[in-house]
């Protein structure tokens, strides 16, 4: 009898295990960056004709209603809304009119709301010939994600590995107590 209520609730807690593990996916709703193009903080020698951002989720689409936007910020600090649309599910593309551009550092913005809700917005800079002796944007840098970070991209997965590691260690600790206890 003791045997089957060790393999019961040893079985117990490896549900339990499975159980928390996939249920932290849940709890990160928010979207993030995958990919800029053209790259973050990149230096250009001119100005593409598109700019695309890919997100890690779905984004939001309201039948004609935009939702999701990006815009541009000139080194002058003159502000260019965009024309955006969805392509793909999950990366949003603006068309940047043809014109003649001023060197300096421009100010990409965006901001969209993943499938489940969620709004997120960010910047980031690029430059085109040189970066501009003083920033002249007018929009906070206190938006700036950090778009190439490992940990930004892969926090989920971190906080699910440390999750399963402690989980891991319980598990073993009652083994080894259940071990102790039976000789």
């Amino acid at each position: 009898m003791q045997r089957l209520t060790r393999r019961v609730l040893t079985h117990l807690l490896a549900v339990l295990a499975i159980s928390i593990v996939s249920g932290v996916q849940v709890a990160d709703a928010h979207t993030s960056v995958v990919s800029t193009n053209p790259i973050y903080k990149s230096t250009l020698t001119s100005m593409p004709s598109n700019i695309s951002i890919t997100f890690t989720e779905p984004l939001m689409q309201i039948g004609e209603k935009k939702v999701n936007s990006i815009s541009l910020t000139e080194p002058n600090g003159r502000l260019l809304n965009l024309a955006t649309e969805i392509s793909e599910a999950s990366t949003l593309v603006a068309t940047l009119p043809q014109r003649e551009f001023i060197d300096g550092t421009y100010l990409v913005s965006y901001r969209v709301v993943s499938e489940d809700g969620h709004p997120v917005s960010g910047s980031y800079e690029l430059y085109l010939n040189h970066p501009s002796e003083m920033a002249t944007t007018t929009s906070p840098p206190a938006s700036h994600e950090e778009h190439e970070s490992f940990f930004h991209i892969h926090q989920i997965h971190l906080i699910e590995a440390g999750v399963g590691g402690i989980l891991l260690i319980l598990w073993w600790g009652y083994r080894r107590f259940n071990a102790e206890q039976s000789e």
